[in-house]
């Protein structure tokens, strides 16, 4: 096991850090102290299980920390995460308590007497006042026991960083990263040709059965919006006072006349003496000139109306809470599907979309095709197109590569310059990059080179502590005893 853990020493770092931060401020001390009810399990690790309890005070702690509340807690992926971090935190103490470490009562008592707030607790005698020491760690939510228990988890990891022999190892080669670095730094000089659609666009002989085609091949794109006219009520709290309690009354009333007569808004409206209102042309996203905070523009409502049960059955919706103290019903009264427009009223759009697909497919092709005689020889001429004026770039500024673009320029081995590469541009065409030579960066900022090492050491310790961790997983066993809804 020290062996093991010996030719890892910066996987400790992060792992302690793992281990001991989280003890108090993420996890609580519960995680360490109650074994748990087998029916309110939801994971075991080795002979260590995970509640439900456990899991919720883990949730709502992350929640604290993050500024989460209410609905967003109660996401699926998060829960799992979170149970995903649980489960790393008891592998890691199954991996620790395995090096059955331990701290003699005497050098414990030597360490808790560096808290200042402690060490104000001795009496003369130079012992500390045990009911003061007590009440001092109730009034921070722990007993002695936890806090002692906490305390010398925390001198085992210690201990074991100086047992391993410090914290100057690494994972990461330094030459490796330097390595990076110099080639994220190294800037290369690029040129282009673009060969865009708009210059094809004349060279097009199209039909009439260009477009037809690609009608019927693309429905879809030519869909009128689905509407509905309806009719709607609106119950409204008036928050006068003393009404609380019959608006309530009310509101009850109202659901259930909904609900038990759900063919019409009439006997609803006539039994609480609301008026009808109607509006049409009504979309999923709503109507804008209704303004936004219009009850017909609330998403649960809208969802309600484009439901089947009020459109295909021509039910009432169920009484809906657009807002606090106000409850919307409401009933489909016309309904227009969305359907595949006429050819002749979508043929302008159509036109403009098939010439530009037909222009681009013929720039792309040009494009292949001076592609493959540059890469014979990158310093070819090409009849009637130039490369554009050279400029660096490099990963740290790339100025506007990105994509494939920035891929393929990144990606040509250096060795190998001048070097072509080609990518297609969707929507505009096709771009040949022919890139010259290279060159070191003349202004390298340390700052940015400092951070670039650190990002690369953590992706280093952060592959390895996953290996690790799968490695503990094998031996410890791993139990997912019910899913998280």
């Amino acid at each position: 096991m020290f062996e093991t853990v010996r030719k890892n020493q910066k996987i400790l770092q992060v792992i302690l850090l793992i281990l001991i931060v989280p003890s108090f401020v993420f996890l609580g001390v519960d995680s360490y102290t109650k074994s748990g009810d087998s029916k309110t399990d939801i994971a075991k690790v080795h002979q260590e299980s995970i509640t439900q309890v456990e899991l919720e005070n883990a949730i709502k702690a992350q929640g604290q920390k993050l500024g989460i509340t209410g609905q967003a807690l109660d996401n699926p992926n998060l829960k799992n995460a979170i149970l995903g971090q649980l489960i790393q935190q008891k592998l890691l103490n199954f991996d620790l308590k395995s090096l059955n470490l331990q701290i003699p009562d005497e050098t414990l008592a030597k360490e808790i007497l560096k808290f200042p707030e402690v060490a104000l607790l001795k009496k003369p005698d130079g012992s500390i006042d045990a009911e003061q020491y007590r009440q001092f760690l109730q009034n921070n939510g722990l007993t002695v026991a936890q806090f002692e228990k906490l305390k010398k988890y925390e001198m085992m990891g210690s201990d074991l960083q100086s047992a391993l022999g410090g914290a100057t190892g690494t994972i990461s080669s330094d030459l490796v990263s330097q390595k990076l670095i110099t080639s994220i730094a190294t800037e290369r000089e690029v040129q282009v040709i673009f060969f865009l659609a708009d210059a094809y666009s004349k060279q097009l002989q199209l039909s009439e059965k260009d477009f037809t085609d690609y009608y019927q091949a693309n429905p879809a794109q030519f869909q009128s919006t689905e509407l509905v006219d309806v009719e709607y009520v609106v119950l409204s709290n008036t928050n006068k006072a003393g009404e609380d309690a019959d608006f309530s009354k009310k509101a009850d009333q109202f659901a259930n006349l909904i609900y038990e007569q759900p063919d019409s808004l009439k006997p609803g409206a006539d039994a609480l003496g609301l008026k009808i209102q109607k509006v049409s042309g009504l979309s999923i996203s709503g109507l804008s000139s209704l303004g936004k905070d219009h009850p017909l523009n609330n998403p649960k409502l809208l969802k309600a109306i484009f439901a089947d049960e009020s459109l295909k059955s021509n039910k009432n919706t169920e009484a809906i809470q657009v807002s606090a103290g106000v409850l919307v019903a409401a009933h489909v009264i016309k309904h227009e599907p969305a359907s595949t427009l006429p050819f002749e009223k979508v043929k302008s759009q159509i036109t403009e979309i098939v010439k530009r697909q037909k222009s681009e497919e013929l720039a792309v092709k040009d494009g292949q095709a001076q592609l493959e005689i540059l890469s014979k020889n990158p310093a070819q001429k090409i009849p009637g197109k130039e490369f554009t004026k050279s400029f660096w770039v490099s990963r740290n500024k790339p100025l506007d590569l990105k994509g494939e673009p920035y891929e393929k320029v990144f990606g040509a081995n250096e060795n190998e310059l001048p070097k072509v590469v080609a990518t297609a541009l969707p929507g505009s065409g096709y771009a040949i990059y022919r890139i010259n030579r290279t060159r070191q960066d003349s202004q390298k900022d340390a700052k940015v080179a400092i951070e670039q090492y650190k990002q690369i050491a953590f992706l280093n310790y952060q592959n390895e502590l996953d290996a690790y961790l799968e490695n503990i997983r094998d031996r410890a066993g791993v139990k997912i005893l019910r899913s998280i809804k």
